[in-house]
């Protein structure tokens, strides 16, 4: 080769790769560790350092301050906050504000003691909430609103809603035009108001499920006037307000299209609450369409099994293979069979154990018709000659 051509070459490879240490992507990533003998001792200046594909490693302990987020990650780049050694909690009246901005993950991070929101994101995406905690807040506690793709998991939410009623959203809100948002493996409990809510949400996909929502004012799950939401497999409980149900679907005044459409509920167990296991309440006028309440286990709730207070129903829905153990339900709204009314032989329901007890009437009962595949313990339907009523299948 020519020495001139070959400079030549050198110089088109240099200006496509860019400096030393960096790629067509952008910078290599980095590790910005922070802790009181590390690089950056405070998060917030960690943050602010951080590009698309770093990692701010917190050493475990708590960081007073909050956080604000300035910067997005970027597809398959995501800036990840993760906690080091245990749990890495962000203290102050702030709390963690992420905004606008996208493609971010919080592992092993906490946010305590916020004199506003615990988290929250307005217009953001591509959000990865794994371990994540609230631990206190006087408004709700993780909230997203207009916010997209976002993944919540073993998460553990409590103390939000300190000021009541009057406090803005709840203790995990996916709100007002949030969409792809998946909740899994959660505890969200003692909170001063609803503690998982998704509303005013059409085409919402979202999907509530293997959670543990527990001891909130009520209702702890609440679906209203959203589209396309699945709630199963959760253990819902406790609620303490007398007009709240464990599972909420509900048309509220505020909602523009005044519509709850598409929602399925099923394999969920619902007791002890202070009104009902399941409610369906529209606050003064609205539809409610192709709703499936299927293989749930309603027991031990102070006001019956379901609750009917709406005022208009289009479209198929459905009441099928239920365990109403407060009693008969009044299904007029609903298509409605294979449901058992009363105690079908429960295990221990005392000690707060509602699986299927051997010759149960409950067992190979149910239908087969729109049945979940499987149950709340993940166990297989059929297990026997039938499918079992219920949130459980007897193994």
């Amino acid at each position: 080769m020519h020495v001139l051509a070959g400079v030549a070459l050198l110089v088109v490879a240099v200006a496509v790769a860019g400096p030393a240490g960096e790629g067509a992507a952008g910078p290599a990533p980095r590790i910005r560790h922070v802790g009181p003998h590390s690089e950056y001792t405070g998060v917030q200046a960690a943050a602010d350092a951080a590009r698309p594909g770093d990692t701010v490693a917190i050493e475990a302990g708590t960081y007073p301050g909050g956080l604000t987020i300035r910067h997005d990650g970027a597809p398959g780049r995501p800036i990840r906050f993760t906690g080091v050694g245990g749990t890495a909690v962000l203290a102050g009246a702030g709390g963690l504000a992420v905004g606008g901005h996208g493609w971010l993950e919080f592992t092993g991070v906490t946010v305590a003691g916020s004199a506003g929101f615990g988290a929250y994101a307005e217009g953001a995406h591509d959000l990865v909430f794994d371990r994540f905690g609230v631990d206190g807040s006087r408004d709700g506690g993780l909230v997203l609103v207009g916010t997209h793709r976002v993944r919540v998991t073993h998460c553990d939410i409590r103390g939000t809603n300190a000021r009541g009623t009057s406090a803005d959203h709840e203790a995990l809100s996916v709100a007002s035009g949030s969409s792809d948002v998946e909740v899994s493996g959660c505890r969200v409990h003692d909170n001063g108001e609803e503690g998982i809510d998704v509303k005013y949400d059409d085409a919402a996909r979202v999907r509530i499920h293997h959670n543990v929502v527990t001891g909130n004012r009520g209702p702890d799950v609440y679906v209203d006037s959203s589209s396309t939401v699945d709630v199963y497999a959760n253990v819902v409980g406790g609620t303490r307000e007398a007009t709240k149900a464990g599972i909420g679907l509900a048309v509220e005044d505020y909602s523009e299209t005044r519509l709850l459409s598409d929602v399925r509920v099923f394999d969920n167990l619902s007791t002890g609450n202070a009104q009902a296991g399941l409610s369906l309440w529209v606050e003064s006028t609205g539809t409610m369409r192709d709703l499936e309440i299927v293989n749930n286990t309603f027991a031990g709730n102070a006001r019956g099994s379901v609750v009917v207070d709406a005022d208009r129903f289009t479209g198929t829905n459905t009441l099928r293979n239920n365990v109403f153990g407060d009693g008969p339900v009044d299904a007029a709204p609903f298509t409605a069979d294979h449901n058992f009314a009363g105690d079908p032989g429960f295990a221990d329901p005392a000690h707060g154990d509602y699986h299927l007890a051997a010759g149960s009437a409950a067992v190979d009962a149910g239908s087969p018709v729109r049945a979940p595949a499987t149950d709340l313990d993940g166990v297989a339907r059929p297990a026997g000659a039938g499918f079992d009523i219920g949130a459980y299948e007897r193994k």
